[in-house]
């Protein structure tokens, strides 16, 4: 995820320095630290105290193989985090996870553990998240995750289960989070193609509304859209350049700003083809030539906008479902520098939003720079608030929460309590007032703050997301809240506030999303703060009926006619012995029934990390 590896590094740094001073008191465990560390793989203290610990192969990733693991074995029982994300760890390799009890975090993602390997995880009665993405898991396997009962969010894109093995998963774990990411259905969906920002048009559309969702942006009115089937030109189509012509305007568009010649967060640069596969601090798997499932890039873009490791942000333009479509049909060809469009051999799916794209010729130059206003930078912190951040820092770690920069470039800071919600509390807030102009980013979801944690909020005058999902929290605080002009994202799921509350929100004028899933704000109260804050979208959820209509069955299909009898003949003379007449018999199967039109989708996602809108579903819980 974006703010993962920074996330990493940044707890590397400070888990060294506190390994500096105060050295394990375990020779043995100093000697395993040692040599894990040595390998250029990363296993460091949680805390300070050194009770538990994380470990970590991103650096490693590539050689990083099942016997890479023996040497944790003497660390098993301390450790709670582990990533193996992009390893050639095995089925054979989770044996050595299986004995890591302790363990609450485990990442798997792009691994080759199918489910066989799942059998390793059953005894980890402590484990909390759990990231299969992309490996070659089924129904059958993930059954096996069922003994896990304090499992709170599980990641299933791109793997081999279903919707059904889904919902039995769900029947038994019913608070886990599951998130089976885009699927199939979503990339089938037509939609009205758009022509791309870079080409110019004889009258501009009139944007969407700045809350507006890219599909909601693709569906507007205002948006001109050619009519289906656009024809592509095809000497246009032999001069333009697939990656000039196309793809960059994308890029430049909607990734240019913060991921350029000036500026490259995460160590990633798209503003020229060699950077662009050169990719980040995750390596050259940014884009991976014909292999777009592969390809990070389009993956980040695919996550639901309000997770973290979503591309764009979720408050800067979207990447439109046809751009989307574009940028996998050049990887999955290839991802030349150099073929034509022709070339490239357009599919049915692209060819008509490359007719709009190129519909009025190639793009000019100038014609691919997009004007995009972009935040002042934070004032640079001076030497004695480094010192007070650093403090602080370690006594908020101490507390196994994390506070880290929220990016790379930048000191800015972001708070995440997900591994001390049982402990965390107003008290433990009231630490970061110090310097809480410094922070941005607020993750408080499940901890046991209440309304009072409001008044150390309300301090944080550059705070621009702030999670409140499931805590106590309730209208006396949100009233407290209205003077944080940079908010633009809150989170009240599951919280006792109201219409009442809410209405006191009116004043924080940059609130763009607002989510009140499970709260007692009703639609009219909804409306009413959208009606006074242009721009904003409030999320109430679905309502119980909304969630009967989508999870009715079908009606069952209408029982075949029985068949026909035509009357007897009868005439006023007689006949000898007159035939009855019998009607034929009926099929062995009649036609089936119409099938009933399915459910429109809620447009609804979850208000928290990565996912789909569903019936009844708690936010996506955000990894970390």
């Amino acid at each position: 995820m974006r703010l993962r590896t920074h996330l990493l590094c940044f707890l590397a740094l400070a888990s060294a320095a506190i390994a500096a001073e105060q050295p394990a008191a375990d020779p043995a465990l100093k000697a395993v630290l040692d040599k894990v560390n040595a390998t250029g793989a990363s296993l460091m203290p949680v805390a300070a105290d050194g009770k538990a610990y994380r470990f970590t192969a991103l650096n490693v990733a590539k050689d990083f193989t099942d016997a890479s693991l023996a040497a944790l074995a003497p660390a098993a029982d301390k450790i709670t985090s582990v990533d193996l994300a992009r390893t050639k760890v095995t089925d054979a390799g989770l044996a050595a996870i299986g004995a890591m009890k302790n363990l609450t975090e485990l990442h798997l993602e792009n691994t080759a553990i199918t489910d066989a390997g799942l059998d390793h995880l059953k005894g980890l009665a402590s484990l909390e998240y759990l990231n299969l993405y992309n490996t070659k898991v089924t129904d059958a396997g993930a059954q096996k995750l069922t003994s896990l009962s304090k499992l709170k969010a599980l990641y299933l894109w791109q793997t081999g289960v279903t919707k059904a093995g889904v919902a039995q998963i769900k029947a038994k774990l019913p608070t886990t989070q599951i998130n089976t990411g885009w699927t199939a259905e979503d990339d089938a969906k037509a939609v009205a193609v758009a022509a791309a920002p870079a080409v110019a048009a004889t009258k501009p559309a009139a944007p969407a509304p700045a809350a507006a969702k890219p599909s909601e942006a693709a569906k507007s009115p205002a948006a001109p859209a050619p009519a289906a089937g656009g024809k592509l030109d095809a000497a246009v189509a032999a001069k333009a350049m697939v990656y000039k012509d196309v793809i960059a305007p994308i890029l430049e568009a909607k990734c240019v700003a913060c991921h350029g010649a000036d500026k490259k967060k995460g160590k990633l640069q798209l503003h020229e083809f060699a950077a662009i596969m050169k990719g980040g601090s995750e390596g050259d798997v940014n884009v991976v030539p014909g292999k777009p499932d592969d390809s990070l890039l389009l993956a980040r873009i695919k996550l639901p906008d309000d997770d973290d490791e979503h591309m764009p942000p979720s408050d800067e333009p979207q990447v439109t479902k046809e751009e989307l479509a574009l940028l996998k049909w050049w990887i999955a060809s290839g991802a030349s520098d150099t073929a034509t469009v022709a070339a490239a051999k357009p599919t049915p799916d692209v060819e008509a939003a490359l007719a709009a794209l190129l519909g009025k010729g190639l793009p000019k130059a100038t014609e691919a720079k997009v004007v995009k206003t972009e935040k002042p930078k934070a004032k640079a912190l001076t030497e004695a608030e480094k010192k007070q951040v650093a403090e602080i820092t370690a006594k908020i770690q101490a507390l196994n929460a994390s506070l880290m920069p929220l990016a790379q470039d930048t000191e800015q800071l972001r708070l995440s309590v997900i591994n001390a919600t049982d402990k965390f509390g107003d008290q433990e807030l009231a630490l970061l007032a110090p310097i809480a102009t410094h922070i941005v980013w607020v993750d408080l979801a499940r901890s046991k703050v209440t309304d009072a944690a409001a008044d150390t909020l309300a301090k944080m005058s550059s705070l621009e997301r702030l999670h409140l999902e499931n805590t106590k929290v309730t209208d006396v605080g949100l009233a407290k809240l209205a003077v944080l002009q940079k908010l633009e994202y809150l989170n009240l799921y599951g919280t006792k506030t109201t219409d009442a509350g809410i209405s006191k929100l009116a004043a924080a004028k940059g609130l763009k999303k607002l989510f009140v899933w499970q709260t007692g704000v009703t639609q009219a109260g909804a409306k009413a703060l959208e009606g006074q804050l242009p721009g904003l979208k409030v999320n109430v959820g679905l309502t119980e009926a909304e969630i009967a209509k989508l999870t009715a069955p079908p009606p069952a299909p209408p029982p075949a006619p029985a068949p026909a009898k035509k009357e007897e003949t009868k005439k006023d003379a007689p006949k000898p012995e007159a035939k009855k007449v019998e009607a034929k018999p009926a099929p062995a199967s009649a036609p089936p029934a119409a099938k009933p039109a399915p459910a429109a989708k809620a447009d609804t996602p979850p208000p928290a990390k990565p996912a789909e809108a569903k019936p009844a579903a708690a936010p996506a819980p955000k990894a970390n």
